[in-house]
Order: C-alpha cells, then structure tokens, then sequence
C-alpha cells in the first residue's frame, strides 16, 4: 500500500460484532524459515543479533531476522508453510522462533496466509492482530502511534489494543484504526479500489478466478476467499465517502535509507481521559467527507472467571 494510495472509507458501528478466533488446531505449522522472494531498491536484512547488509534473492532468513525496507522499496518473503509477505517502504519487519507470530515495527506488510496452516499473529507495538488464514494488510505510523489493519477475506481476523484490554472482530472491508492504546475506529472501505491502487498486491492476481487463478497452490486458495470478498462486498458510493484520508498516509521520510530497528521497542503510552477524534485534525482531504458517525459501542473482553475453591 502506497503512500499514495487511493482508498474510500465510509464511518460504521463498530463492536456489534466480535469474531473471537478458535482455539489453536493441534495443527499450528511453526514459522521456521523465509526465502527472499523478490526485491525492490533498497531492502536490508538485519540478521539477530549482527549488524544490517543489502538484502539478496533467494537467500533465507531465520526467525528474528528483520527486513527493514527504504523508500519505494519492497520485498517479499516465502515461508516454510506457503504464507506469503509483502513488505512495503520504510518498513521493518521479522518472524519469531517456534511460533507463528509476526512483529511490524515500522510501514506496511501485507499478508498472504493459506486456510489450515493454524492461529497467525501480526503484533505492532501498539496493537496486535489475529488470523486463522487468507489476508490482510497491517500498518504501524510511529510518529502517531497509529496501527492500521485491513481485512481482505472472512477469516477470523480479530485487533486487539497493545495490552488486549479491546478486541473487535473485523470482516472483509472493514478497517480498525487504533491510536496509542484504544481501539479508536472501525471503517468499511473499498476493497476494488484498494486492488485497483496498491502497490502491495500488484501482480498477485487475488480478485481474479477461473483460467487465471494461480499456479501456485498455496496462493490460489487465498486467492478463492479474496475473490469471494470482493463479489459479496456492496460497491461504495464516492459520494459522501473519505477519499485517501491524511490519517492512514506513512508520514515522508527524512530520506532513502531504511528506518532504524528497536528489537524491544517500548509499548505505548496511555491515551489521555478525551480521545480527539482523529479526522477532526486532518488535513483537508479531496473526494468528499466522512459519511456517518455512529456511537462506540466496543466492550472490552470479560473477567477471567474466579479460580474454584
């Protein structure tokens, strides 16, 4: 996703319904390896441990290795279970040991993960979200402590803020913006527009089917569930909808490196009492205003019950 991407957003209740993902399968596939797939200008690898170095096709990575991204740059992982990422400029991102989690730090990371391989966790300092399959984009601004996940197919996906105090469950269309530590909004946007401007899944073909569905197995039945979403989903009118809003945009960078890597970033401060609403303060945006605003009706996870006596 672009910085200059354009995208429709059309304000919708959130919290009236939340998907919990399901218990673990005992068939979780663990992370244990990625191969550099593809590059694009300048990508570094930051082994653990070991100083940064100019990223190569085709060489693995290992678990805590980070990928940290420049401007217009892009790279893309394949890991031992077919997922696929793509991680787009002035990112940084890694995998963790012996489970299948993700840790976004910076930018922009798309996620391509076939049904059945188990839960996926993508966790940014402020936020985290859950998957048991299929897609979504991640997004973390640090200059507003501001996570974005986008979900592109009905599978599980739940956001949770940094310290879990808020789940909401997000369907296909649906977009959680989370700033410090709330949960702040929940939007519906347009899942062609977004194929149509991204550089992201550029040449991935996911909304195409039939004699044009991948070759690749793994990426094919992502590619099934992302079809599916886009027929289903009811066009947006631009009429009255938000047009690339100044909030979800990667501020620009200070110059072509890629950002610098915190292993253990600090987890974000609270939100103060009042939370400002965060398009009140955007800049001007072309292609029209919010359409609705609907009351927050989020309610964070239940009590643990009581220990028996």
């Amino acid at each position: 996703m672009s910085r200059k991407l354009v995208i429709f957003f059309t304000l919708m209740l959130w919290g009236a319904m939340t998907l919990p993902l399901p218990k673990e399968a005992n068939g979780q596939t663990p992370l244990t390896r990625a191969i550099v797939q593809q590059l694009r200008n300048i990508v570094r690898i930051v082994p653990k441990n070991q100083q940064g170095r100019p990223a190569r096709l085709s060489e693995p990575l290992a678990p805590e290795d980070a990928v940290a991204t420049g401007r217009a740059s892009l790279a893309e992982l394949r890991f031992n279970d077919g997922s696929l990422a793509r991680i787009g400029e002035q990112a940084v991102f890694q995998f963790l040991p012996n489970t299948r989690n993700f840790r976004l730090n910076n930018g922009t990371v798309l996620l391509l993960i076939p049904p059945g391989r188990g839960s996926t966790r993508v966790r940014t300092p402020n936020a985290a979200a859950g998957i048991r399959g299929s897609a979504l984009f991640v997004r973390y601004i640090p200059e507003t402590q501001t996570t974005l996940v986008g979900a592109l197919t009905d599978s599980n996906i739940e956001v949770s803020n940094q310290n879990a105090s808020q789940r909401q469950g997000l369907q296909a269309g649906q977009l959680a913006v989370i700033v410090k530590d709330r949960i702040e909004r929940v939007y519906e946007f347009d899942l062609r527009t977004f194929y149509e401007t991204s550089d992201l899944v550029r040449g991935l073909n996911l909304t195409e089917s039939g004699t044009k569905t991948n070759p690749d197995p793994a990426i094919a039945a992502v590619q099934a569930e992302t079809t599916t979403a886009v027929r289903a989903q009811t066009p947006i009118p631009g009429e009255g909808a938000i047009e690339n809003p100044a909030f979800v945009q990667m501020p620009p960078g200070s110059g072509s490196e890629p950002p610098s890597f915190n292993p253990n970033p600090e987890p974000s401060a609270p939100n103060p009492a009042t939370v400002e609403n965060p398009l009140q303060f955007a800049p001007p945006i072309e292609g029209g205003q919010v359409q609705r605003e609907l009351q927050n009706t989020i309610q964070p996870p239940p009590p643990a019950p009581n220990p028996e006596p």
